[in-house]
């Protein structure tokens, strides 16, 4: 094992395990203070044609100061790139010929491809000027080739990005985070939403926790799985988000989206700042998540918004009576004495006392609706109307 290998592979493993802490290592790093391989070359040669998807187990792809990429023979769609890989060492093996240990560095510091074979050992293939070199624990072979470097360098592009659709997303509608973080381990990956703020701060118990949080005032709005770095994820856009107190909290309209792994992963995605729109319609949310429920669906009347109250009622486990009598509702009521009176509404009453004007109730379609205020009266919960979403927010589990 020369110098060479020591210092320029090794680096690049070093750097990968770092970042990469919770992978499955690869062969330990070769000191920066062993000599020239010593080896049997023909070990080389045969695994060099036998090289394929069955026989690498990673290939790590650095480009510049970051991990650009990490390719699996186990992995379905990466073989035709590891294959690729293999192209250019069989390339190197045929064609290469040995050349004299140099230091390449800063050049092509953090930039080639290192590659785990299934059997335990490791090679290096990086450009240096106008060849490739190769370099495993018995060789060092250097390759003028230029269709070798082409395939080389196509490599080099950065594939870990993170797509959001649709582009402007809308409250309480389908939204689909997709991508590929060549660091995300674990098999959680979490979404959260960044309201814009002029400071961002960030405490260890928050980033350092499950979920992490990137910054204090970050917001979960999912969670769900990927594998190899790579989730394809969808959900409905929330009104609220969850803070890392367990609190339900409202989006707002501007602000950035952050896609991270486990804690203690190396890396993350996050797009710029973006609006979100509000709902085309009103919707109804509980604790935080869109309801789906039809007959919970709120209307917008002269400024105000309205919940049905029969529906909204069972959902608090609560009762309602009609009394067609009197024409009203009776919530934790008897039946109010008759009057001559006519009225233009029916009427609310709550433990026995008629509700404030503002709370009345309204007919529509025969369903009986009232203000959203009136369901804090009548049941006790809490109620909110956000106009950046267009939602009615119903919270029965406040800071649980």
């Amino acid at each position: 094992m020369n110098k060479h290998f020591g210092k320029k592979a090794g680096a690049m493993l070093l750097f990968a395990s770092l970042l990469l802490s919770s992978a499955a290592p690869l062969a330990a790093a070769p000191s920066t203070e062993t000599q020239q391989p010593q080896g049997n070359s023909a070990e080389f040669t045969q695994l060099a044609a036998s090289c394929s998807s069955d026989t690498i187990k990673q290939v790590y792809i650095a480009g510049g100061d970051m991990l650009y990429d990490t390719l699996y023979g186990a992995r379905k769609e990466d073989r035709p790139r590891v294959e690729k890989v293999c192209g250019i060492i069989k390339s190197i093996a045929a064609a290469g010929k040995p050349a004299k240990w140099f230091d390449p560095t800063p050049e092509s510091f953090f930039h080639g491809l290192e590659i785990s074979f299934a059997q335990g050992s490791s090679a290096s293939v990086f450009q240096y000027g106008d060849a490739l070199y190769l370099q495993d624990e018995t060789q060092f072979l250097k390759l003028s080739d230029t269709k070798a470097i082409e395939a080389y360098q196509s490599f080099l592009v950065r594939t870990e990005f993170l797509s959001i659709s649709p582009e402007k997303p809308r409250f309480g509608e389908t939204m689909r985070v997709k991508g590929h973080q060549p660091l995300f381990w674990s098999g959680s990956v979490f979404v959260f939403w960044i309201p814009e703020s002029k400071t961002y701060t960030s405490s260890p118990s928050k980033s350092g926790g499950t979920p992490p949080y990137p910054v204090d005032s970050a917001l979960l709005l999912y969670e769900g799985k990927q594998q190899y770095g790579y989730y394809d994820v969808t959900f409905k856009l929330p009104a609220l988000g969850k803070a890392a107190d367990g609190s339900m909290v409202p989006l707002g309209s501007r602000g950035s989206l952050a896609v991270l792994s486990g804690a203690g992963q190396g890396g993350n995605h996050s797009e710029g700042l973006m609006s979100l729109l509000p709902a085309n319609e009103p919707f109804l949310t509980v604790n935080g998540a869109a309801s789906d429920s039809t007959d919970l669906k709120p209307l917008l009347r002269e400024g105000r918004a309205l919940l049905p109250l029969r529906s909204a009622a069972k959902l608090a486990g609560q009762s309602v009576i009609w009394d067609a009598g009197s024409w009203s509702v009776l919530i934790r009521s008897k039946p109010p004495q008759k009057t001559n009176a006519t009225y233009l509404h029916p009427q609310l009453w709550i433990d026995n006392k008629l509700a404030a004007p503002e709370l009345q109730p309204i007919l529509l379609g025969g369903i009986t609706y009232v203000p959203i205020r009136a369901l804090t009266a009548a049941f006790g919960i809490s109620v909110a109307w956000d106009s950046a979403s267009h939602s009615v927010q119903i919270g029965f589990l406040a800071n649980k």
